[in-house]
């Protein structure tokens, strides 16, 4: 039998575990799908690839801009950095 003292602690916290444990198997089976997808080679080449074709793209963009357009975009790449180690300290 439950007693009055429980069935208020299930009615006032009940809800808030049940959500919390929905998020966390979401999050569990998300990461498993993402540790499969990460170990396939496909997909390995894919994102390295990928990476390397996108900086290839930026490097040429920064190249061919005029020269007052070039150091801006230098400029603009050092305050990116500074402000993503910023955010990560």
């Amino acid at each position: 039998m439950i007693k009055p003292y429980q069935r208020w602690i299930q009615f006032l916290y009940g809800p808030f575990f049940i959500v919390i444990g929905f998020f966390y198997r979401i999050y569990k089976s998300n990461r498993g799908r993402v540790e499969t997808l990460i170990t396939g080679d496909k997909v390995s080449f894919f994102i390295r690839n990928g990476t390397l074709v996108i900086l290839a793209i930026w490097f040429l963009v920064w190249y061919f801009a005029p020269e007052g357009s070039s150091d801006r975009l230098v400029e603009e790449a050092k305050q990116t950095i500074g402000g993503l180690k910023s955010l990560s300290e």
